[in-house]
């Protein structure tokens, strides 16, 4: 009888993978995502049910939309409202950037270009494609994914802060506002593009810690981020709001 629960372990695993590697593995990691479906008889039974009826070609002209300024030409990707459409678009996706009937570098350019980078615009596909991708199964799955009593408990300590107190969610909203804005200025900023990356994964990883409620290795992040950015000499404006909202929400959690 096959393991259901560390078959879909694995395929959550793989999506991280994809999620925080680096952007010339970024193909390859998102060939492992298919093949664990593919070695997942729960999950390959899944995503043939949901594409069965599901109509690619149609769906590709409704996701996939032109916006032109008068000069330039560019996409943006509107995902399908149902979870089920959703997952089938997404899965059909991949299997053509895995198969190359669609080229990774000339889709992430189209569709998710804001800085001109390309792992700029990998980070806003993975932020997109693949974390909705990666909710969804562990949403299907959730009793599946019931961990040992320590995970469940972090879990439901989340929750229950979420459902009795709004105001910190409020906060949290307000950090992830602040850090996109950083993030933005980052890649906007003049320093080296392998400089970059690293400051852009930094904040992304501040983002992860302080949902998970890991503040140790968030206050390491942001000690690391704080060097960084007076190394660099690329300060912006808002980082003093966005380390004293920081404080201000661990406070209040």
């Amino acid at each position: 009888m096959e393991d259901v629960k560390q078959q879909i372990k694995d395929f959550i695993n793989k999506c991280e993978e994809v999620k925080n590697c680096k952007f010339i593995m970024a193909t390859t990691k998102i060939k492992d995502v298919l093949k664990s479906i593919v070695n997942s008889r729960t999950l390959y039974q899944l995503f043939t049910s949901v594409s069965a009826d599901f109509d690619y070609l149609t769906a590709k002209a409704q996701c996939l939309l032109d916006v032109s300024d008068g000069f330039n030409n560019r996409g943006v990707v509107i995902l399908p409202e149902s979870a089920q459409d959703k997952l089938a678009f997404i899965f059909c996706l991949l299997v053509e950037i895995d198969r190359d009937t669609i080229n990774f570098n000339w889709f992430l350019q189209k569709y998710f270009s804001d800085d001109g980078s390309f792992y700029g615009s990998f980070y806003a596909f993975c932020d997109l494609i693949i974390d909705n991708l990666e909710k969804i199964i562990k949403a299907v799955f959730a009793k599946e994914l019931e961990e040992e009593k320590e995970q469940k408990e972090e879990v439901f300590e989340e929750q229950q802060s979420v459902q009795t107190n709004s105001a910190k969610a409020g906060m949290l909203s307000a950090i992830s506002l602040l850090i996109a804005q950083e993030k933005q200025f980052i890649l906007e900023s003049s320093i080296p593009a392998e400089d970059k990356e690293a400051g852009y994964k930094m904040l992304t990883e501040i983002t992860k810690a302080l949902k998970t409620g890991n503040f140790d290795l968030a206050n390491a992040l942001i000690c690391g981020y704080n060097y960084y950015i007076l190394y660099n000499n690329s300060v912006s404006q808002n980082v003093g709001t966005l380390f004293e909202s920081i404080e201000e929400y661990e406070s209040a959690v």
